[in-house]
């Protein structure tokens, strides 16, 4: 795929969801949200320090993944999305982070689950769905997107000047990733300090179902354990090549969020690695999830190691800014 984004594409993907939602949804969504409150985002930063960060969206491949994710569960923090909550908890594994950008995403996904959400931190969208964002009983944390429409200027006067801003994903797939990192022009920091960003279940894509095939062999799903239908049916908009070099069907979707990331991550040469195995983001770091599991050495012991070295390191900082101040004021009463 390989393909940048420009800035008119971006931005008329912005007007046209905003023209859905703006006023009908995300503003009078925010003001709920505002009243609910929420945590300092700033109490994640630098959460990541000698610790590895899997993602985990709900492309089909997540499926294949689910025995090393629990078995291995000890060796990473996890991230999942809003549909991604429930699928993962059925098979054992309990996230420490779901994110939620979707102003409509039912509370069927969430309701069987509540009492499940204890512990677990909620990152949501100021517009994202109160019905979630009320029942979460584990800490949350609000953030305002800045985008290409400036919409920022009309979410913050209502949660809050200070309030964590991100650049704008085109799904909450994405968001998950740019929420940890962060990076955009204007700071080009490793936001949630992660040594290493995997990436499992980021088609953009499932694989074609055939009446050829058996009816034990598996076919594609549009998500992760859900037979989609119609929406596998009126979401297939192409038929594409994938990194594997095998047919997939994308939906137009898709194929931008694709794009997006792919922009994203490849013009700030972000720590990401696409360990899904499958789908549309051929960014550079390829790995697929077997081997990354196998390459992560980080433990308790030694993630607390990094972070006192860190520490150690700003401490060091702080003082030579303060000794080069002290030197420069130093020489200014050598001219009257």
């Amino acid at each position: 795929m390989g393909v940048i984004l420009g800035y008119s594409a971006v931005k008329k993907q912005s007007q046209a969801v905003y023209n859905q939602f703006g006023e009908t949804k995300w503003v009078p969504f925010t003001k709920e949200n505002a009243k609910l409150g929420g945590r300092d985002c700033n109490e994640l930063k630098l959460a990541g320090l000698g610790k590895f960060l899997v993602l985990a969206a709900m492309g089909e491949s997540l499926a294949e993944y689910i025995p090393l994710l629990k078995e291995h569960r000890d060796r990473f923090d996890l991230v999942t999305c809003d549909k991604g909550f429930g699928v993962l908890l059925d098979h054992g594994i309990k996230p420490d982070y779901v994110q939620i950008c979707d102003c409509n995403i039912p509370l069927k996904w969430l309701e069987p689950y509540v009492a499940e959400t204890k512990g677990v931190k909620l990152l949501a969208t100021c517009y994202a769905n109160p019905e979630w964002t009320s029942r979460w009983l584990g800490p949350r944390y609000f953030y305002v997107n800045r985008d290409s429409l400036d919409t920022q200027k009309v979410f913050l006067p209502i949660m809050g000047k200070d309030i964590r801003q991100i650049p704008a994903g085109s799904n909450v797939s994405n968001a998950m990733v740019i929420f940890q990192l962060g990076v955009d022009e204007r700071s080009p920091v490793n936001w949630a300090g992660y040594e290493e960003y995997f990436l499992v279940g980021y088609d953009y894509s499932w694989r074609p179902r055939s009446p050829d095939l058996a009816a034990e062999v598996k076919q594609g799903d549009y998500y992760a354990f859900n037979d989609t239908v119609p929406k596998r049916h009126y979401m297939d908009h192409r038929t594409l090549i994938d990194i594997n070099g095998d047919i997939v069907r994308t939906s137009e979707n898709l194929l931008f969020s694709a794009k997006w990331l792919y922009s994203y991550v490849t013009a700030y040469g972000l720590p990401v690695t696409n360990s899904s195995g499958r789908g549309l983001l051929d960014i550079p770091r390829q790995l697929r999830f077997p081997k990354a599991v196998e390459a992560m050495r980080s433990t308790p012991e030694r993630s607390a190691r990094v972070k006192e070295a860190f520490a150690l390191m700003k401490q060091a900082n702080n003082t030579l800014y303060s000794a080069q101040a002290a030197f420069e004021n130093s020489r200014r009463i050598l001219y009257g």
